[in-house]
């Protein structure tokens, strides 16, 4: 598992590339889950693309067939 960390406006970047590339291949294989603030789990990378721009994520996981990453939010 990869670890990285990153700022708010980083995460949304990369949660953005995410979701082109789902949209561009039609289908996901990907498992996107996330921990809010506030020890809530949230799952589906339209709500944790909301809650990070919120501000309200401390990390998401980002699971497929070629990569696992932990992404950490400062």
């Amino acid at each position: 598992m990869t670890r990285y960390f990153t700022s708010r406006q980083g995460a949304i970047k990369r949660l953005m590339d995410l979701k082109r590339q789902i949209a561009r291949t039609g289908y996901s294989f990907a498992t996107i889950a996330a921990c809010r603030t506030d020890g809530i789990e949230v799952n589906g990378i339209d709500d944790v693309l909301l809650d990070v721009r919120a501000g309200r994520i401390s990390w998401f996981r980002h699971e497929d067939a070629h990569e696992n990453q932990l992404v950490y939010i400062s």
